[in-house]
């Protein structure tokens, strides 16, 4: 039999066993209350405060608890606002700005937050987009949005062409 008085290095290590094993063992009154939001998408209950996320952080989203966004522009011939057929897809044209920072349409946005309200601004050359502005509201995980931009003609290098002569 050992006596602890004999060996109290086993005596430390038999006690730090036992706390660390009340301390497992024992869940804190902030791990056990469940909210609405604490919950995953198959519906089990996710404890934020475990080991691993104190260590290591919280697993990113999955790509598809954000929202998408799929922007197109065609030239609107008729100006009514309406994508008709025979109204081609205008490739290279149009810019959509959002958070600062530009994509050429046809433009796919992944990756927008859920719960949040984004601008999107248009600008052209050669065409000018019927809407200069548009706000977009991602509501639920994994929205995809599609913008269609109507587009017409722009006039203005050719009016300067002609008044310059």
């Amino acid at each position: 039999m050992i006596t602890y008085s004999r060996y109290p290095a086993v005596l430390l290590r038999v006690l730090l066993q036992l706390l660390l094993l009340a301390l497992l063992l024992v869940p804190s009154s902030g791990w056990s209350a469940k909210s609405s939001e604490e919950f995953n998408v198959e519906g089990g209950g996710v404890k934020k405060e475990n080991l691993f996320n104190l260590f290591f952080g919280a697993a990113p989203l999955m790509p598809t608890q954000h929202g998408t966004v799929i922007v197109e522009a065609y030239h609107d011939k008729n100006d009514n606002r309406l994508r008709d057929v025979g109204e081609e897809i205008l490739d290279q044209v149009v810019v959509c700005i959002v958070e600062e920072i530009t994509y050429p349409v046809p433009a796919f946005i992944p990756g927008l937050d859920n719960g949040m309200n984004y601008t999107f601004l248009f600008e052209g050359e050669g065409f000018q987009p019927s809407i200069q502005k548009k706000d977009v509201f991602i509501k639920k995980r994994g929205q995809i949005i599609r913008i269609d931009v109507p587009c017409r003609q722009d006039l203005r290098p050719e009016v300067h062409a002609q008044l310059s002569q």
